[in-house]
């Protein structure tokens, strides 16, 4: 069985879809696991929560990124 986690990409700033294994994850997994996750938006890998779809870095808030003018 497969289900969706939305993320944000914290590279380009877009909502992000992905499918995961729920068989992958059994109820033996804690609710704070995160996935390596290879992003189609960077192509680059993220981590996510499997439970909320936050990522890794965001733990402690959302990362703030320079815009430059």
């Amino acid at each position: 069985m497969h289900r969706q986690i939305l993320f944000r990409c914290p590279r380009t700033g877009m909502n992000v879809q992905h499918r995961i294994d729920d068989v992958r994850f059994e109820s033996s997994e804690p609710a704070d696991s995160y996935v390596p996750v290879r992003c189609p938006a960077c192509m680059s890998l993220h981590f996510v929560n499997i439970t909320s779809g936050k990522l890794l870095s965001e733990r402690n808030g959302p990362v703030e990124r320079a815009r430059s003018a």
